[in-house]
């Protein structure tokens, strides 16, 4: 059953931020730059986990979030680390 949420969790947001990426000039740049700032922040967020002390890992959940709902996406999991 856990697999099956690491699956589709980060799946359910997928269709609403495609659709707002579409509605701009230049969609394809959108989601790409999206995404590019998700990995960073996880990135950021896994370099700094012993200075926050939230132990923020580089998995496939991680790594869908940041792809799928970029920034404000690690920010969450971040958030989510600190409970």
């Amino acid at each position: 059953m856990q697999g099956l949420l690491c699956w589709i969790l980060p799946l359910l947001p997928a269709y609403p931020l495609l659709r707002r990426c579409s509605l701009g000039k230049r969609p394809v740049r959108t989601g790409l730059l999206s995404a590019a700032l998700g990995f960073a922040g996880l990135a950021a967020a896994c370099i700094l986990s012993p200075v926050t002390g939230a132990p923020v890992t580089i998995n496939f959940f991680t790594s869908s979030v940041a792809a799928v709902l970029g920034l404000p996406g690690i920010i969450c999991v971040t958030a989510l680390a600190l409970l």
